[in-house]
Order: C-alpha cells, then sequence, then structure tokens
C-alpha cells in the first residue's frame, strides 16, 4: 500500500534504523551543510548512510529533514520495491509507469491545517534559512520543493524541482529553463496573457513518490500527478490551492503559493551546483509569494546540493530508466548505466554488435533524442558481458580495444552538454558543446576484415563459478 504522506515513509525509515535525529542545536549557516556533505558522500562510497532529521535548528522552530533518498536501499522503500538491485528497481519502474492512474481530487488535506495570508504569508513563518554551501548568494528554499505549474493551452499540470533563492520575506528566484516543461509553461504564458502573472505552485515535503515523479523527464500528456500515482500504484490525492486553480498533494507538508511575471529578472545565486562547482549568479525569474500553507509541526525537506548530491539519484536513475526504456527497442543494446561521478553527463551502454558502425549509430541516436539527449557528453560503448556499473571493468574496456583516431566519435558544437554548469569551458562558450562518443568494443570486424580471428578472454568463468560454490573449504577470509 503507497505512503500516505512523508511522515509514513519517515516512520519506515526509522524502524528500520535507516534514519537518524540530530538532537543537538545546529546552526542553519554551515552545520547543516558540513554534516549532509558528509552523510551523501558515505553514500556514494558505501552505499550506507541514514537520512537525518535536525530537530533543532538554531533561531527556528521547524525541523529540517535531508539525505532522504540518498541510496538504493532508500530508492526502493520509497518505491516499495522487494530489491535494491537496480535493474529490478528499474523494471519495475518502467513496468508502472505504463500505467499511468490519474489523481484524485479530494475537498482538504491536512496541508490546510494552517493558512497565512497577507503579512503572515512570510518564509521566515516556515523557512529554516539553511546555506547549503559556503559560497551561496543566499539561503535556498528550493531544494528539493516541487513546483507546480500548468500549461496555459492544454490544462497538464507540470511537477519540477528547480531552484528557489529567498531574497525577501515574501520574493525568491525562480530557475525555469526554457527546455524544462515549466519554461515553455512560461513562454506560452508570456505569449497568450502578456504582462500577467503566471500562477505556481510550490509543494514541499511530499508522499516520496511524487518527488520522484517531479524529478524525472516524461512527456506530457499526462502529468507528473498520473506517473506519480502509477509509481505508487494508488491515486495520487490532490487539493486545490487557495489563490489559484493548481492542484498540489494533499498531505504536502508545506505548500507556497503566488505568481511569477515572464518577463521580470533579478539576480540570483552563486549556488553550488550538482557538478560540484559553485555556479555563477544568474538573472532569474521571481516568485512572488501570496500564500503559505502547511501542517501542523511541518517538517521543512530540502538537500545540500554538489557532488555527490542526494538529487544525483533522484533525478538520474529516473533519467537512466527511461533512455533505457528508449534504447533496449534498438538492436543489440543490452543495458545502459549513468555512473554518479558522471553529473548526468556520462552515459554506459552495454551492446551486442551486429555490424560495422552499429556503435556510432546507437551513439547517434542518444544524442538525438529531444527529451534526454541534451546532457550526454560523453557515451561510452563496451560488450556485452563488460560489467557497466564496475568502473574498472569500463576502464580495462577502453585500455584495450579503443584506437582514438577509428573509435571516437566528436560531434562539434552540440547543443545541451551540460549548459550553463559545463565548466570545461568559460562562461561565454557554454550551452554549446562539443559532445565525444567512444566505442570501446571489440573491434572484431577489424580481424574478420583480414583474415585473422579476434582474441579471446582467459576468464574461465566456468572454473570461478566452480571455485565460488565451494569457497568455505578453502578456509580463505573474504
Amino acid at each position: 500500500m503507497a505512503y500516505r504522506d512523508l511522515r509514513e515513509f519517515i516512520t519506515l525509515l526509522e524502524r528500520k534504523r535507516l534514519l537518524a535525529r540530530v538532537k543537538a542545536e545546529v546552526d542553519p549557516a554551515w552545520e547543516i551543510n558540513g554534516i549532509t556533505n558528509k552523510l551523501i558522500n558515505e553514500a556514494v562510497t558505501s552505499g550506507k548512510s541514514p537520512a537525518v532529521i535536525f530537530e533543532k535548528v538554531k533561531g527556528h522552530k521547524v525541523p529540517v529533514l535531508c539525505n532522504l533518498i540518498g541510496t538504493l536501499e532508500r530508492l526502493a522503500l520509497a518505491l516499495e520495491t522487494e530489491s535494491a538491485d537496480e535493474r529490478v528497481i528499474r523494471e519495475e519502474w518502467l513496468k508502472r509507469i505504463g500505467h499511468p492512474i490519474p489523481p484524485k481530487k479530494v475537498k482538504t488535506g491536512p496541508c490546510k491545517e494552517n493558512i497565512l495570508t497577507g503579512e503572515k504569508a512570510d518564509f521566515n513563518a516556515i523557512f529554516p534559512p539553511v546555506i547549503w554551501h559556503k559560497g551561496d548568494g543566499g539561503a535556498y528554499i528550493g531544494t528539493l520543493a516541487i513546483q507546480v505549474t500548468k500549461d496555459p493551452e492544454t490544462g497538464v499540470q507540470n511537477a519540477g524541482i528547480y531552484r528557489m533563492m529567498v531574497r525577501t520575506k515574501n520574493e525568491t528566484g525562480l530557475m525555469f529553463p526554457a527546455v524544462q516543461h515549466a519554461g515553455q509553461h512560461l513562454g506560452k504564458w508570456r505569449r497568450l496573457f502578456p504582462g500577467k502573472p503566471m500562477p505556481v505552485a510550490i509543494a514541499i515535503g511530499t508522499d516520496p513518490v511524487y518527488l520522484l515523479a517531479a524529478g524525472a523527464k516524461f512527456h506530457h500528456p499526462p502529468s507528473e500527478d498520473d506517473y506519480a500515482g502509477a509509481l505508487r500504484k494508488e491515486p495520487l490525492e490532490l487539493v486545490k490551492c487557495e489563490t489559484c486553480d493548481l492542484t498540489v498533494p494533499a498531505t504536502s507538508e508545506i505548500v507556497l503559493e503566488g505568481e511569477v511575471y515572464p518577463d521580470e529578472l533579478k539576480p540570483d545565486g552563486p549556488f553550488g551546483e550538482y557538478t560540484g562547482h559553485q555556479g555563477a549568479a544568474q538573472m532569474l525569474n521571481v516568485f512572488h509569494l501570496k500564500t503559505i500553507t502547511h501542517r501542523d509541526n511541518p517538517i521543512f525537506l530540502g538537500e545540500r546540493e554538489g557532488y555527490p548530491s542526494e538529487t544525483g539519484l533522484i533525478s538520474l536513475k529516473s533519467k537512466e530508466y527511461l533512455i533505457y526504456e528508449r534504447l533496449r527497442k534498438l538492436p543489440g543494446v543490452i543495458d545502459v548505466h549513468m555512473p554518479r561521478e558522471g553529473c548526468a553527463f556520462k552515459l554506459i551502454i552495454a551492446l551486442r554488435k551486429s555490424w560495422p558502425g552499429h556503435v556510432n549509430q546507437i551513439i547517434q541516436s542518444v544524442w538525438g533524442d529531444l527529451d534526454l539527449g541534451l546532457s550526454f557528453r560523453y557515451i561510452v560503448v563496451v560488450d556485452e558481458g563488460v560489467d557497466i556499473r564496475n568502473p574498472a571493468h569500463v576502464e580495462w574496456a577502453v585500455s584495450n580495444y579503443v584506437q582514438p583516431d577509428r573509435d571516437i566519435l566528436i560531434a562539434p558544437r552540440s547543443p545541451g552538454g551540460g549548459g550553463g554548469l559545463d565548466v570545461s569551458q568559460p562562461y561565454s562558450k557554454r550551452r554549446w558543446s562539443a559532445k565525444w562518443g567512444v566505442d570501446a568494443t571489440l573491434p572484431t570486424e577489424e580481424y574478420e576484415a583480414e583474415g585473422t580471428k579476434a582474441p579471446e578472454l582467459c576468464d574461465d568463468p566456468d572454473i570461478k563459478a566452480k571455485v565460488e560454490a565451494q569457497w568455505g573449504k578453502y578456509g580463505i577470509n573474504p
């Protein structure tokens, strides 16, 4: 049965000893940053690291929850799958999203227990001013906040995760990239309703599956609301906002309602990005707060961006699953993997190669995908049998099989490639990037062309299996 809200998921994590409560007072200016930075690094290196609730934030009454879905184990729990093997998780994810479940509209919900309007609609009343990175331009309320917008032409809602820096008690920056659905909605609004503000709602602290849906990249229609229903295997309960016709999860911890003028831009940042580098200040849209609704004793959900980060797992895996779904329909594609250290720029593909040029065609198919292909600057294709989730095995294939002048495909001046976060070049040259694909498969066609046999591996898998089966008798500690 799906989690009704964030609190049910927290209870489960606590029961499984996957959540820590910090009862000591912490300073939001630096301590939450330092503690979560350490925890998420442990999650990447060992696969073990708890979610954490900071119960006593200096100068504030609202607790802060971080590192909620920072490991594959907690991702599996969020989806209520039986295994934390990411291939099992992927198959279950893809099976579910093939059957979207429309949301259920309800008249009210826990997120309406408190309604703050007028002068009471003040970020200071609800938001612990966490500085997530030392070099940030201010406190960010939007690191795992979910922005809800509506396509003014089709009426389809979008839920996405975009950054928001607090500027005043009722104003934040708002990053709506033009290539994302929220940015497209804003562009349509500008055209259809010139000079008028577009409604935006922000849900913080929701059912974890709604967070996963918001971090994915789905085709519209249907909306993330329907896909969240598919992932949780039950309809998502939505309630109408107080000031507009947008709908948000009824069990959200906090909901912010407001509006954005398409042509109003103000400085925002710097901000520590998921690449691990400090991003530059930018001119971004502005969110004007009108109303806050929240539960009794709300919990604020946020995270430290940078590398590594929780977002890196949330958005990375959903993107990996979707690119796999599209590529596995092509001849020979066995598996795909987006390594966390690749910061969404790198894709590794296992391929059963069948003809000369097969690898290049697969690489170009990825780059040509309008939704998912923009960010991949670096694609490596290896033979079936290479463990694409083991960096040492991939490096072995590259070192043994690649001739640079033959096996590296370069696509100059391509869109995307990390966009404004591409630190491989100065700011004036970003948004356009050269991309490269590496054919790290054994060049069997070249051996065949000269009438010789390609070398065989000496891995002896049958003998390895026999030894493994009777390992205990050797008396060697693992």
